[in-house]
Parts: C-alpha cells; sequence; structure tokens
C-alpha cells in the first residue's frame, strides 16, 4: 500500500504498516486493539481492555504474501475444506491467500472503528471458479469483535457456496478444554470417519480432533479456564460449526506451527458447510456474521 492510499484512510486510532510483504491494520480505541491485514482480510488479533488476545497467531506465521498467515481468523470462500471435484484446487478456497482492497476506515462517534475490505471476481478466480461475485468483510472493533461476511452473486446462474470463518483462539490449555453450546447438532468426525451422531452434551477436547457440527444456529462458548474467562462466539446466518485442533502428532506436519504449540490454540469455527451450503440466486445477497466476546469467569 502507498503513503498515498494510506494517507486516504488517515483515521484517529489506524495505523497502516508493512509487515515483510503483507500490509497490516493496527486499530485501536478505547474498547480494545486489533489487527488486521489485508491479505487475505484476515483479522489476526483482538485484545478488548483488560483481556488477553482472544485470537492466536503462530510465532513462526509466514508473512511473505505467498500463504495466507497461520492463525487469526482466516476467512474460507467459496468452498470449505478439499474442493469437491478439483484435488488441485487450493484448500479451503482462494479469498484467503489473495489480497483484499482496503475500501474504508472509519471511527464512529461511539468510539468504535470500522474497517471494510473487499474482494471481487478476475480472470484469474473466473478460472478456478465460474462465477462473478463480489465479497465485502466488515470488521467492527468494539467491546466485542464483530465480523460480516457479505457475498453478492453477480453471474446469471445460482451459485452454491460453503464458507466459513477458521478462528483459531488463544487458549491457555486446549487439552481438555471444554466447548459447550453445540448440543442437538450432527456430529461428523473428519478423523475416524465415524457414523454421524447427535452432539449431546459439553465438547472436552482430546486432540487431535476435527470434528463438524451441521445444523448448529447457536452461540458456542469455550470455556478458556487457565486465563479465568469464557470466549462467547455469536453467530447469524451459520448453520454450522467446526473444531479442530492437530494433537501432538499431526502439529508436526504444519511448518509454521511450533510442535509444542498445539496445546495453546483451538479452532472453533462459524460457517455454512458440506449440507449447510448456501444457494445464492443470480443478483442476490448473503451475509455470515460472528460476533467473538470475552466473559471474565
Amino acid at each position: 500500500m502507498s503513503n498515498q492510499q494510506a494517507h486516504t484512510f488517515s483515521v484517529e486510532g489506524v495505523r497502516i504498516s508493512q509487515q515483510d510483504k503483507i500490509t497490516m491494520i493496527d486499530i485501536e480505541n478505547k474498547f480494545a486493539r486489533a489487527k488486521i491485514t489485508t491479505h487475505g482480510g484476515c483479522v489476526l488479533s483482538f485484545t478488548p481492555n483488560n483481556a488477553q488476545d482472544l485470537l492466536w497467531v503462530s510465532p513462526t506465521a509466514i508473512y511473505n504474501g505467498e500463504k495466507p498467515v497461520r492463525g487469526g481468523v482466516p476467512v474460507c470462500w467459496p468452498w470449505f475444506g478439499a474442493h469437491p471435484t478439483d484435488s488441485s484446487a487450493p484448500a479451503h478456497g482462494f479469498v484467503r491467500n489473495a489480497v483484499w482492497q482496503l475500501d474504508s476506515v472509519e471511527k464512529l462517534a461511539s468510539g468504535v472503528t470500522q474497517v471494510v475490505l473487499s474482494f471481487g471476481s478476475s480472470a484469474e478466480t473466473l478460472a478456478i471458479w465460474p462465477y462473478e461475485f463480489h465479497l465485502d468483510l466488515k470488521v467492527t472493533v468494539a467491546e466485542t469483535l464483530y465480523l460480516e461476511l457479505t457475498t453478492t452473486n453477480l453471474s446469471e446462474q445460482e451459485m452454491l457456496i460453503t464458507e466459513a470463518f477458521h478462528t483459531y483462539f488463544n487458549v491457555d490449555n486446549a487439552d481438555g478444554l471444554n466447548i459447550l453450546g453445540l448440543d442437538g447438532s450432527r456430529h461428523l468426525d473428519k478423523l475416524t470417519h465415524a457414523p454421524e451422531v447427535v452432539q449431546a452434551g459439553t465438547i472436552v477436547l482430546q486432540p487431535p480432533m476435527d470434528s463438524v457440527y451441521l445444523d448448529h444456529t447457536t452461540d458456542a462458548v469455550i470455556e478458556d479456564a487457565g486465563n479465568q474467562r469464557q470466549i462467547k462466539i455469536a453467530k447469524h446466518a451459520s448453520a454450522s460449526s467446526v473444531v479442530w485442533n492437530p494433537g501432538a502428532e499431526i502439529v508436526k506436519g504444519f511448518g509454521d506451527i511450533p510442535d509444542e504449540l498445539w496445546t495453546k490454540f483451538v479452532c472453533v469455527e462459524a460457517g455454512n458447510i458440506f449440507d449447510n451450503a448456501v444457494p445464492i440466486a443470480s443478483g442476490q445477497k448473503h451475509s455470515l456474521m460472528m460476533q467473538l466476546a470475552n466473559v471474565p469467569a
């Protein structure tokens, strides 16, 4: 981003800088501090006043612009996981490793800071996914972190998307961590491929874990007991959740996560995947929303 572009978004409490090859947007207001990068439209940090960061980023994350930053809130879109028919296509879609446009930065009268980024179809995306589209990501930094991802279908036919906010949460100890609020959802274990079951009661994280919870539309809560808090995940227009942690062995396959740090994060993802895919008619919009709150224990 040029100095001229940075000047265009000169807003109190907002600083735009470069880290290695990618642009960073640092925000500080009376409620919290946050960090966003235009690379992938990814929120990398959200620290409410008098609290620890809700988000986790690997200390060995790569910022060279060639791959997604490991951590924060990557945007998975227009597919989650592997492409349904093309094994050569990038996992979790193509927008998490693309540079988004910074459209606006605003400090509202309430003291809240709002950032809007966007990404649209191009010849490059059309070669991977044959639909014209426009994405807006609105990030609101207040006492809570609020994200709204709006998809507009600009093509002439209906398109079907899967999507997720692939959020990495900063926790004291992932091993044995309690996650509440997923009762009644349809649990699919992606590691064992066991038959689908209905989730009942608290999830006790015993990594490795890679589980999808379908038909889940309500709040989830992470009991981060070691940090004396709960992390509340509220969502709207999301019918799926995912819980992931690689555990002590699988983490060794990740070059950008130190082996010993698998206990320091858990991914609890809000989205629409598998059976909960979202059809969007030509000219129509769909918005996925998530709100994260720190609740002291």
